[in-house]
């Protein structure tokens, strides 16, 4: 019942504000396009008639949107979240626009016994559009980044190792390692879980979780590492952990080509500093 009535308060959230975002988009725009609208202008006519279009037409956008958005939600966004499918959404949204804006735009034409002018279609078209990829990042970006964080934060990872599976919570999970061509995932608890992945299919894999490939045989998280210290030749010494089979510590070596893309990432994915040895 609870989850019911937050996910309905969501909901009413979301057309709250979409009303609203489209009530200023419609009193703005028709007072700005016509000199007469102007209330400043000294026949000012309230543009009742333009308003009420504006929102007719914002409302039957919104109802597209709302469907494609509905679409994603169930079959593109349940796997995964990235930029270039948060990309597809809006454009197939403003295709979608696009297409119904046509024939809306000549019944309007019609009705007001105005010619048919393929430059106002254009340009009318081009101004609905752009106004559209506007009001479709102000009202679901934040969502599509919130879906996109709580993601992160819940993704899980099926390991493999012969006939034995098990489910990794990839929150938990610290780095992985290659010995002798076998890859190693290591938990927050030290527990070491054997898998049948290659280092480069677990990089693709865990790239959007913040993991980095730190050197040739050793894939970490921001949370793995512990201490770091300048070496020679340009190089980075890091102290990884939990640590493992007894060890007082374990230590990877950064190579000086690595070492600013290393600090890079290690700076944006961890913004409390171990300590850093010069």
């Amino acid at each position: 019942m609870l989850k019911t009535d937050s996910i309905l308060k969501k909901q009413l959230h979301r057309r709250g504000k979409q009303l609203l975002i489209l009530l200023i988009v419609a009193l703005v725009g028709n007072h700005l396009t016509n000199a007469k609208h102007f209330p400043l202008h000294e026949s000012y006519r309230f543009p009742l008639y333009g308003i009420l279009t504006s929102m007719f037409l914002g409302t039957v956008i919104l109802i597209i949107t709302e469907l494609t958005y509905s679409y994603f939600l169930r079959h593109i966004f349940k796997e995964n979240i990235t930029l270039r499918l948060a990309l597809r959404f809006l454009f197939t949204s403003l295709g979608i626009i696009a297409l119904l804006y046509i024939p809306i735009f000549y019944v309007f034409g019609k009705i007001e016994d105005v010619d048919f002018d393929l430059y106002a279609l254009t340009i009318g078209l081009l101004i609905t559009l752009a106004i559209c990829a506007i009001l479709i990042t102000a009202v679901y970006a934040l969502e599509i980044y919130t879906l996109y964080k709580n993601q992160l934060e819940q993704g899980t990872l099926l390991v493999k190792n012969g006939n034995r599976k098990k489910v990794l919570h990839i929150k938990e999970i610290f780095y992985g390692y290659t010995v002798h061509k076998i890859v190693y995932l290591v938990e927050e608890n030290g527990t070491i879980n054997a898998t049948d992945f290659t280092l480069q299919i677990l990089e693709s894999t865990l790239e959007a979780y913040g993991f980095f490939r730190a050197s040739r045989n050793v894939l970490l998280h921001p949370r793995a590492v512990k201490e770091m210290k300048a070496i020679e030749n340009g190089k980075l010494s890091v102290v990884i952990q939990p640590v493992f089979l007894e060890q007082e510590q374990l230590k990877i070596v950064v190579s000086r080509y690595k070492k600013k893309d290393f600090m890079l990432w290690f700076e944006n994915g961890n913004p409390i500093l171990p300590t850093i040895e010069e």
